[in-house]
């Protein structure tokens, strides 16, 4: 940590606004455009403020927009629910189709699914007379977010939205190398679902692994291209990849459970369809409430669940279906009520994807104390937040010191764009709340960029500790 202020609070304001300038003015930093908004979370007093109201890029610290909304408008303690139904059920035999119904959970995993399966069969259930249907109604038919189009990529982190889906809607992709050069290695696609193809391409060599593999849509299917080399005796290759239909990878992966379960089917047709009114409920699984869902979205920056969730706040606020307009719109009803306009920002997504959204520090921090103050959901909130040098997008950094666990923050990277915002604290104070945002970001300067942000953090828990009049209190 930086030397400890001395003097009077007047003093140590001022050593921490000269040691923030001076950060601020590394030769490193040159030509990126910053913002920064520092002030305390119960009087809201600014201890520090450099182009605060000016409208920057956030990344992902638009998630914090998204999740506080949800937490506040929706409660820690909402789940989604994913049920199992039929039209009629006679001696154990569904009549019919199986129907699949969502509402969006983001949590959804293969294992939750063939719990599912287990409840159908403990219920009776030894035949279904149709095929599967499913019903992801809750939400629109758009798969893909706001500013998603800007580029064409298959990584995970772009997954597809679906008000039924399954593993973050993308699969793991396994490269293992022969054991002779030349020969094709072996692929296997996690889950195993008949809903992937997998074309090989790949040869097992004697160099360096230069592999590439592909997503793409192909009747109906996932198709996993697997090309290049891969070295022999080499490590195995795990990378993950979007699905591109989130009900057709839910519907090809129950038919497998079914079957592996002794669950006979009358079709192998799998299609979307509103489940008819008045079906029978066989079976439901509920989500780990909201409070523990936003964990995952802040510590792990993860995009798809961010998008799923904003849809549902869409939903349950303005109405089904659940639409990206209507989540922004619910969002901003929110924002409202911080006295935060819809015409003082920009958000077309929840993820902070791409170029999409535009944020000013001093709303990140309005937002921040006003979470912080909610006694209803400020912990869920503040404790979804990355952990300095323990957890999260942070876990690796401001390690070793005086600095970690004392730092909660959540991070936003793309290219050009670079920044951190959240709580700064030490023992027996009140945390301060802190909002980075770095815009213009060159390829050379985004190591320098998060030194920056981390030597901000520590002057803020260095101003913080060597206050010795402050005491601990509720705002």
């Amino acid at each position: 940590l930086p030397a400890a202020p001395t003097g009077t609070p007047a003093e140590r304001e001022q050593w921490l606004s000269a040691k923030l300038d001076e950060i601020l003015a590394r030769p490193a930093l040159a030509g990126v455009n910053i913002g920064v908004m520092v002030a305390e979370i119960d009087t809201g007093r600014t201890l520090y403020a450099k182009s605060e109201r000016a409208l920057f890029n956030p990344a992902s610290n638009a998630k914090l927009f998204t999740t506080a909304a949800a937490l506040n408008l929706l409660g820690p303690e909402f789940r989604y629910k994913t049920a199992l139904l039929a039209a009629a059920v006679k001696n154990g035999e569904v009549q019919g189709d199986l129907y699949v119904r969502g509402t969006g959970d983001p949590a959804l995993l293969s294992e939750d699914l063939w719990r599912l399966v287990a409840d159908l069969s403990g219920a009776g259930v030894k035949r279904i007379t149709g095929g599967i249907a499913i019903d992801d109604t809750y939400f629109d038919d758009v798969r893909v977010g706001p500013a998603f189009d800007q580029k064409n990529e298959d990584y995970a982190f772009r997954a597809p939205a679906g008000a039924v889906s399954l593993n973050y809607n993308a699969c793991a992709v396994h490269v293992t190398p022969a054991d002779r050069e030349g020969a094709a290695p072996r692929v296997v696609v996690e889950p195993v679902s008949s809903y992937f193809t997998v074309v090989n391409q790949a040869k097992t060599g004697s160099h360096k692994t230069e592999l590439t593999i592909s997503t793409a849509e192909i009747d109906g299917h996932t198709q996993v291209t697997v090309a290049g080399t891969i070295k022999k005796g080499g490590p195995e290759v795990i990378e993950h990849r979007r699905i591109v239909h989130p009900d057709l990878y839910v519907a090809y992966s129950l038919r497998g459970l079914l079957e592996r379960r002794g669950i006979k089917l009358g079709s192998h047709d799998v299609k979307r369809a509103p489940t008819p009114p008045g079906a029978r409920q066989l079976a439901v699984h509920a989500s780990p409430p909201l409070g523990v869902i936003v964990r995952e979205v802040n510590k792990t920056s993860n995009n798809f669940m961010a998008e799923q969730v904003l849809k549902t706040i869409g939903a349950e606020v303005v109405g089904r279906p659940g639409t990206w307009p209507k989540g922004v719109e619910a969002v901003g009803k929110f924002l409202a009520g911080l006295n935060i306009p819809a015409a003082a920002y920009k958000m077309t997504n929840g993820s902070g994807l791409y170029d999409a959204n535009r944020f000013a520090p001093a709303q990140v921090v309005e937002l921040l104390r006003y979470a912080y103050r909610d006694f209803r959901w400020a912990a869920d909130f503040v404790g979804s937040l990355a952990l300095a040098g323990a957890d999260g997008t942070i876990g690796h950094r401001m390690d070793g010191g005086a600095t970690a666990r004392f730092v909660r923050a959540k991070t936003g990277t793309l290219a050009g764009v670079s920044c951190l915002s959240g709580y700064a604290g030490a023992p027996g104070h009140l945390p301060v709340a802190f909002s980075i945002l770095m815009n213009g970001v060159g390829e050379t300067q985004t190591g320098e960029a998060r030194k920056a942000q981390d030597a901000i953090a520590e002057a803020l828990v260095a101003f913080l500790g060597a206050g010795t009049t402050q005491t601990a209190q509720n705002p």
